[in-house]
């Protein structure tokens, strides 16, 4: 279980650093990564997107600095909370998330997210 907790600390860490660079091989990794269907509430906690509306933002942006908080792995099932802090010339801006994994045979998948400003 030690090895899932750290496996899923730095693939959540790794997320935002994907998000940050946002190109072509950060939006493949990120596919590879999201399950077949996803739900993801943005900060704004109204708009819902599902996989292919989460893929179609990403993009170059403000830096983001992941904290890992909790990882609680459940079998083959995963939550993990974290803060994610984006710094940008307007201001930074801070966001818990949590986030839902399911292992599958290719590995850790990420099933559920939802964050909100802090």
């Amino acid at each position: 279980m030690d090895d899932d907790i750290e496996t899923l600390t730095l693939l959540n860490i790794r997320i935002g650093e994907e998000e940050t660079k946002g190109g072509h091989e950060s939006r493949r990794w990120l596919e590879d990564l999201i399950a077949p269907k996803l739900a993801f509430r943005r900060a704004d906690q109204k708009t819902y997107v599902d996989r292919a509306g989460f893929l179609a933002g990403v993009g170059p942006s403000a830096e983001r600095e992941t904290d890992v908080r909790t990882v609680t792995v459940l079998g083959n099932r995963a939550i993990v909370e974290c803060v994610v802090k984006m710094t940008s010339p307007d201001g930074d801006k801070i966001y818990s998330n949590l986030r839902l994994f399911v292992r599958e045979d290719s590995g850790w998948k990420i099933l559920g997210w939802a964050n909100e400003p802090v």
